[in-house]
């Protein structure tokens, strides 16, 4: 699966740990981050070096994430290269989990981002002890959105008899029948809708 991870530079020294905590996690898990930016970032911060050639960076961000499967934007720090980042993925369509530090970020529920309405968009705060499982719960349901997907199910004899009959009576197949099913299902359900911040 292919990743954009994007940050801020800025108070890179005080966040820089958090940061590749989460970049390695996601090495980790077999993912390859696109234009993955980050040691030279460090390089830069730790040798003080400032030039940045913009163009360049934008032109690489933009086709980073052109190309990947999903996004995931580190935003503890608000700043406007990782807000253009966040927007960039949901128009392009991009299933985008965007997480931050609460204790460091107590305005959060007050931001831009809480007023995007969008299914592609995940916001989730975490800790250093649960940044791990938010990524791994964000990446399986990236991969689910990726296309349709095969499952096998078993079912009762009740259910497949009417599964046969609703079929031959509508003229549907069945896994579109069990689909529209399932969306009902979605729409019905406060407590997914809340968790994937569905309105």
């Amino acid at each position: 699966m292919n990743i954009w991870f994007g940050t801020t530079t800025a108070k890179w020294g005080e966040y820089r740990v958090f940061y590749l905590n989460i970049r390695n996690y996601i090495r980790q898990l077999g993912c390859v981050i696109l234009d993955d930016w980050m040691d030279n970032a460090d390089v830069a911060y730790k040798n003080q070096i400032k030039d940045r050639n913009i163009s360049e960076i934008y032109k690489n961000v933009t086709e980073a994430i052109d190309t990947v499967d999903c996004v995931i934007i580190e935003y503890t720090v608000p700043n406007f290269s990782s807000s253009h980042q966040i927007n960039y993925a949901l128009i392009r369509r991009k299933p985008t989990l965007v997480m931050r530090l609460k204790k460091d970020n107590p305005y959060y529920t007050d931001s831009y981002l809480e007023a995007l309405q969008s299914t592609y968009l995940t916001i989730r705060e975490y800790t250093k002890d649960n940044y791990k499982e938010i990524i791994d719960e964000f990446i399986g349901y990236s991969k689910l959105e990726q296309g349709q997907s095969r499952y096998n199910i078993v079912l009762a004899k009740k259910q497949k008899q009417y599964l046969d009959w609703a079929a031959s009576k509508y003229k549907l197949s069945r896994s579109h029948i069990i689909r529209t099913l399932l969306d009902q299902e979605i729409e019905k359900n406060t407590h997914y809708k809340n968790y994937m911040h569905i309105k």
